[in-house]
């Protein structure tokens, strides 16, 4: 049997924990629930979604199509979204030359980084993540809203609404400073203070963004906006010299590339054809 002194303590010892918990504790708890219920929704939202489009894809081809029509499942508008902003952001006519940069230098600029990221998304190599979260930390808005996109993609509802947080607060700065060699931020406008919220919104920033990309993409190189396709592949050589990029190993990241000169020759090769 426990001595009395002992369960007097231990009563003591829990009194005391008790009382560190607060209200504010209590909030926190009451939100971290409330987000997961939300994100527990949402996945079985997709689910559904996803089912629908198997259906309709089943449906006879004599169907009636505006009875058939389904909304194209979040994850997959992300999907699309990803890939034509990817290309888009390649097809800038300085992406060769910030590829080289990166090769050459230490320093890593973030549209350098960016660049790079969307070259290995689209080629199905891995470390476009760590890339885009190097550009975003070093002030990328259009990096944070592929980080949003890709989060989307997987189903990371909460991870996904970060980065758009990210987004518009990076995309509100590049306003106000706006330097030189950023790719997408020379012709934003800062919003009207009364639609400072529908202006931020993710879907508006995407928009916003590819407008802007296409200004400064050759015309015989745009992106067709086709809702079969979302971007056209990488052309050979591009996609052969992005798989042999040589990579490290990082326990915290993964795998992660390393830009290379033959990526940049590549890559100025393919901006005069099709991508």
């Amino acid at each position: 049997m426990t001595p009395p002194h002992n369960v007097d303590k231990l009563l003591a010892d829990a009194e005391i924990l008790q009382n560190e918990y607060d209200d504010e504790d209590t909030a926190a708890s009451r939100l971290r629930i409330e987000r997961e219920v939300a994100d527990t929704w949402w996945r079985s939202a997709l689910l559904l979604e996803s089912s629908a489009q198997r259906v309709r894809s089943e449906l006879p081809e004599d169907a009636p199509r505006d009875r058939a029509r389904v909304c194209t499942a979040q994850h997959e508008q992300a999907a699309y979204d990803l890939r034509k902003l990817s290309t888009l952001v390649i097809r800038d006519t300085r992406a060769a030359h910030h590829i080289a940069l990166l090769a050459r230098s230490c320093r890593v600029e973030p549209a350098s980084a960016l660049i790079f990221a969307c070259l290995l998304h689209l080629a199905d190599r891995e470390g476009a993540q760590f890339w885009w979260q190097f550009s975003a930390g070093a002030g990328s808005a259009t990096a944070a809203l592929c980080l949003h996109l890709m989060h989307t993609q997987r189903g990371e509802l909460r991870d996904a609404e970060h980065w758009a947080h990210e987004a518009a607060f990076l995309e509100d700065l590049e306003n106000q400073s706006r330097p030189d060699d950023d790719l997408v931020c020379l012709l934003r406008r800062p919003p009207r203070q009364g639609h400072r919220g529908t202006w931020y919104t993710p879907q508006s920033m995407i928009q916003r963004t590819m407008a802007i990309l296409h200004s400064g993409v050759a015309a015989s190189t745009r992106v067709v906006d086709s809702p079969a396709l979302a971007a056209p592949p990488l052309c050979r050589s591009l996609a052969v010299a992005v798989q042999r990029l040589e990579a490290k190993s990082d326990d915290d990241y993964g795998t992660i590339p390393k830009a290379s000169f033959e990526l940049a020759a590549r890559l100025e090769d393919c901006a005069v054809s099709s991508l």
